[in-house]
């Protein structure tokens, strides 16, 4: 079994023992107030496994990217690029179909997002993200069986306010943010306007950018970096205090432009045969995933653009508050993929899909006291509308499969095809998919609080939900060749399918909270959820195009203590989760599917604690274990190589599930602890951080070759800031010791043994300057 036992922690453990000697009543940690239950609460109070990230934390510590709060928050897994995205709670999470319903509910504001695309804007302005682990069905719905992300961002206010910062270093590094405040007229109107730039030029070489066209024709006008990005997001918000006695009115708008030219992704193994077709493309072409270099002869470009409004209004009837949240949203995304990961011109993937969502809540909590409720109705309809191709080039395809995959009889007739049937004017083979998909959901929810006594309190939930599905989903070929190529390599065959579904589904939720004092309260949560079944977007036939629902039930319990006076925070909380019908997106180094495990578990403990032992060190410490497997899984797929047409996965861990995890943050205040340093007109502070996490598999078929071992990241900062804080100059510092780090792994399509990965970023440093009011 591995654990976190690296001389990183070593090393921390014992500075943070050390520490609760040293706390004293100077040093108090600020009370943390979240909205995971439709209300402003103490976190204390709130009995499910939290995690709360400040303003002030993101920036002390350093997080530029939404991937980055992985690294902050024990069992979540974010791996987001313009192309795609994922996110996974304690092992479980979507894969990426776009025909699937979110594991883990993103919330911006109050109102939820259905797809991970908008995991960009959720950093913009964000003032607290609340990591909410276990199903949060009762309250957020049918899209939060693993979790919950609940981000508030800046609020318009009375006072003018404000902050500007630019962000630059490696890799040409660009990023401004600023956000402003205040009133437009006095007591009537306020505002906050928000804006975030970012440019950043690709992480990893491309050589056959470098190639010469004359003797390479298959090279594109590419880049010679990849995974570049270009976003521009900007939201304002408008806030009306008094347009009537208690009502108060929230206007917010938010416009996104978000661009990649590729994922990054590179080949991380390849068998002789690949290699030796790809080299004769581009000669530089290797599968050394250590080196930061791919060859590709396509861009990957991706550019998503949208816009969303939201309308907030709380009245206050009396003792109770009566709030409805409207929101819609849209967005355009044209994408394309490289997908052979080589320099040949071989497989490349295009889609143009666009999205459409609206939704609307009305709820009323009651004011505190005896008993405590908050109740509300809930709709939500969208429109998800994508047309795609798989453009294989036909010489350069039979070429590579030849020699990868030596099939001469099924080639041959192929050729014979060929010669004997028209191709299309551009000598390719092409699939075309249209995907239509129209869902309309509404429910009833409802939770209470019964105070039984200063001490102890009762809390009981449901979610009542109804949803519909409507598809039209089409898979054509561009010719009969293209039929009957994809039909023996890629399992094909066309379909023209109108179909619905419609699932209806209960989410109870009990609880009990005892209060032992005011610094300990203990809990205990069983909750039900559910995820809804759907339709496959990557179907290979009408025979895969649905997939059934899937569903969940927590049982959790855990402490939350207020430690030393104020000066240490101590939480602990232990889950077991069974699943039925779990869901899970399948590639086999051939095509795409979508099936459902038979059930699966996940079972653990997550331990989150803060001590501020001294004025001036702050230090943060988590650790969590996961036994995250399915329970049965008889018929799963297999490696690519294995020959088997099934394989038997029960008993196995499930992806993204690292058995242990660990972080450690320390921030030293080097003004308060190095003598004669006091006497400065500024501030002066040392932050350095470091997650490990256990070996993880990336790949449903838990290949070996798309999994990360145990690794350590490590990360600092060194910040000079005004005695005030109103200015800081921050040097930040990623991955100081150069990990090579794998956050994704998949099969090479059409060559089975050649995989393809996404590597992080080496050591990375930048440079950050903010100023606010």
């Amino acid at each position: 079994m591995a654990k976190p036992n690296t001389a990183h922690f070593a090393v921390g453990l014992m500075a943070w023992l050390a520490g609760l000697s040293l706390a004293n009543e100077a040093t108090v940690i600020e009370e943390v107030i979240v909205t995971a239950q439709k209300r402003a609460e103490n976190i204390r109070d709130v009995p499910i496994s939290i995690t709360a990230l400040s303003e002030d934390f993101i920036n002390d510590v350093g997080i530029t990217d939404i991937g980055e709060l992985s690294q902050f928050a024990p069992n979540l897994v974010i791996n987001a690029t313009p192309y795609t995205g994922f996110v996974a709670m304690r092992g479980l999470g979507s894969g990426n179909n776009k025909g699937f319903e979110r594991s883990v509910a993103l919330v911006i504001d109050g109102v939820y997002y259905g797809r991970q695309d908008y995991l960009f804007e959720a950093l913009t302005d964000a003032q607290r993200v609340e990591v909410l682990r276990g199903p949060q069905g009762t309250l957020f719905g049918k899209n939060a069986i693993a979790g919950a992300l609940n981000v508030t961002t800046g609020q318009a206010s009375r006072e003018f306010t404000g902050k500007v910062s630019w962000l630059g270093g490696d890799f040409d590094r660009r990023r401004f943010q600023a956000a402003i405040g205040g009133p437009l007229i006095d007591n009537k109107i306020h505002f906050r306007l928000a804006l975030e730039n970012e440019y950043q030029q690709g992480v990893i070489k491309n050589t056959t950018a470098d190639l010469n066209r004359a003797d390479y024709p298959q090279v594109q006008d590419i880049d010679d970096h990849m995974r570049s990005r270009d976003n521009d997001i900007k939201r304002l918000k408008l806030h009306f205090p008094s347009l009537a006695q208690g009502l108060d009115i929230n206007l917010t708008a938010t416009d996104t432009s978000v661009f990649g030219n590729s994922t990054g992704t590179e080949l991380t193994a390849a068998t002789p045969a690949t290699l030796e077709v790809y080299r004769r493309y581009d000669p530089n072409t290797e599968a050394d995933k250590s080196n930061q270099t791919s060859s590709q002869n396509a861009n990957q470009d991706t550019l998503r653009e949208g816009a969303s409004f939201t309308l907030q209004a709380d009245y206050e009837l009396g003792e109770y508050a009566f709030t409805a949240v409207a929101g819609t949203s849209e967005f355009d995304k044209v994408h394309i993929l490289d997908a052979d990961f080589g320099p040949a011109e071989i497989v490349l993937l295009t889609g143009d899909d666009t999205y459409e969502q609206n939704s609307l809540e009305l709820r009323l909590a009651s004011p505190p006291g005896a008993l405590e409720y908050v109740a509300g109705l809930y709709y939500f309809e969208s429109d998800y509308f994508g047309l795609g191709t798989t453009d294989l080039e036909t010489a350069q395809t039979l070429e590579v499969i030849a020699a990868v995959r030596g099939s001469p009889a099924t080639l041959n007739e192929l050729l014979n095809i060929a010669a004997t049937t028209p191709l299309p004017a551009d000598d390719r083979l092409n699939n075309f998919r249209y995907f239509d998909q129209q869902t309309e959901s509404a429910a009833i929810f409802g939770q209470a609080t019964w105070n039984l006594s200063d001490q102890l309190a009762l809390i009981a939930g449901s979610r009542y939900s109804e949803e519909t599905k409507d598809v039209h989903a089409i898979l054509s070929h561009n010719s009969f060749v293209a039929e009957r190529f994809f039909a023996q390599f890629l399992f094909e065959e066309p379909y023209n399918e109108n179909r619905s579904r419609k699932e209806t589904d209960f989410s109870p939720k009990l609880s009990v909270r005892y209060e032992m004092n005011d610094e300990v309260t203990f809990y205990a949560t069983w909750a039900k959820a559910f995820k809804a079944g759907g339709f496959n977007e990557a179907a290979v036939s009408a025979d895969n195009l649905e997939f059934e629902p899937e569903n969940a039930e927590t049982y959790e319990a855990g402490t939350k203590m207020r430690l030393l006076n104020g000066a240490a925070t101590l939480n602990i909380g232990l889950f077991s989760t069974d699943f039925d019908n779990l869901q899970v997106s399948l590639f086999n180094g051939t095509n795409f599917s979508v099936g459902n495990a038979a059930s699966a578990r996940s079972r653990g403990v997550e331990i989150e604690s803060q001590l501020l032992p001294a004025p001036w060190l702050a230090l943060n410490v988590s650790l969590a274990y996961l036994d995250s497997r399915y329970d049965k899984f008889p018929d799963a797929q297999c490696t690519a190589t294995s020959g088997e047409s099934a394989c038997d996965l029960s008993g196995k861990r499930l992806t993204r599930a690292p058995e242990w995890e660990a972080t450690l943050v320390q921030r030293w205040n080097l003004t308060q602890l190095i003598p004669g340093l006091n006497d400065l007109p500024f501030s002066l502070g040392l932050g350095v951080d470091a997650t490990f996490r256990d070996h993880q598999f990336f790949s449903t078929d838990l290949d070996p070759i798309d999994a990360q071992g145990p690794t350590t990241e490590m990360n600092a900062n060194l910040r000079v800031s005004s005695l005030d804080d109103n200015w800081s100059v921050t040097l930040l510092a990623r991955n100081i010791t150069r990990r090579e780090i794998q956050a994704h792994g998949q099969d090479v399509p059409l060559q089975p043994g050649s995989h393809f990965g996404t590597m992080n970023a080496l050591d990375r440093y930048f440079v950050e300057f903010l100023y606010r009011w």
